[in-house]
């Protein structure tokens, strides 16, 4: 567990050093593509691998994996989202862009692994349910680098992009909070899990929240808007299905925790909103997370969630306090 923290703990830093340059990208009049990839792509997933991979290791009572491989892995994603932007940014030959695309899609497969071989080497199994959320939010990631690189390499279609977005912000980053959910709200708010939220109905939950995601994009990629309309509010409809297998903040927990609870809920009520309304923007033949939605769900949304975790982690990683 030691291990672990340490691990979360080093890549700290770094995650810190994206979102600053995030917002000083924003703040100097960048596009606002650049400051979502370096917010997203650097900060966020960065973020992503340290703690799925702490929480993998603390739930399944398993060994950490080996610090070469865990520095592999984050040099992958923080070294290929760094070359997407800046080649990008700095209008390089497309092949840059595709090559550190590859780098980062390395830095997915590799976290992928990691998790996986981490759970079989464990010998607690009730949090399985979680681990499967982060790969199948993996391979959503990785089919989203993927398309990315295909629109580097050619001329990007509005429905290429929706399928992108989604697949990104509703795939690898909304499954990785969707399954992670239901434990760590206990954990924040200092109380015991759910009633509701048991490995049945959580893998239920993903199985559906997949499926949701998968025709969500396939609509988008197809250029079938209605289908993908009806992907995002099967979606929406997935996010109010999880509230009752979160527990229920009682005072005692809101005097410890109320700041970092309220962030998480306010946060998970914005995504419900912000997917809804794409889904209405879909349906009436307009651009799927796109403008102030995409904003919303980026900032309203996922920024107070993250906020709500951070605010908790952080504090663990420093050994209390």
């Amino acid at each position: 567990m030691r291990l672990a923290q340490r691990q979360a703990r080093l890549t700290v830093p770094v995650v810190l050093l994206f979102v600053v340059a995030a917002v000083t990208a924003a703040a100097t009049g960048s596009g606002r593509w650049t400051w979502l990839h370096l917010l997203f792509a650097g900060g966020v997933v960065l973020l992503i691998s340290a703690v799925s991979l702490m929480l993998t290791i603390t739930w399944s009572a398993a060994p950490a994996p080996r610090d070469w491989l865990v520095v592999l892995q984050r040099t992958c994603i923080t070294v290929g989202a760094a070359t997407v932007v800046a080649g990008r940014d700095l209008a390089t030959p497309a092949w840059i862009v595709v090559a550190g695309a590859v780098l980062y899609l390395a830095g997915l497969a590799g976290l992928g692994y990691l998790l996986v071989a981490t759970v079989r080497g464990g010998v607690e199994r009730r949090f399985d349910v979680a681990v499967a959320g982060y790969v199948v939010a993996l391979v959503a990631g990785m089919a989203a680098v993927v398309i990315g690189a295909v629109m580097a390499s050619a001329s990007p279609s509005v429905n290429l992009r929706a399928t992108h977005a989604t697949l990104n912000l509703l795939g690898l980053v909304g499954i990785v909070i969707g399954a992670t959910l239901p434990f760590y709200v206990a954990t924040v708010g200092r109380s015991k899990m759910a009633p509701l939220a048991r490995p049945a109905w959580l893998a239920t939950w993903l199985l559906y929240q997949t499926f949701a995601l998968a025709l969500a994009a396939a609509g988008f990629v197809s250029s079938t808007d209605v289908v993908g309309a009806v992907g995002l509010a099967l979606y929406a409809a997935g996010l109010c299905a999880l509230v009752p297998a979160l527990p229920r903040p009682t005072r005692r927990q809101l005097r410890w925790a109320g700041p970092r609870l309220i962030g998480i809920w306010a946060g998970l009520a914005w995504w419900v909103v912000a997917t809804a309304a794409s889904a209405v923007d879909a349906a009436r033949g307009d651009p799927a997370l796109a403008d102030r939605w995409l904003l919303v769900l980026v900032l309203a949304a996922y920024g107070q969630i993250v906020w709500g975790s951070v605010a908790y982690l952080l504090p663990v990683l420093r050994g209390g306090g």
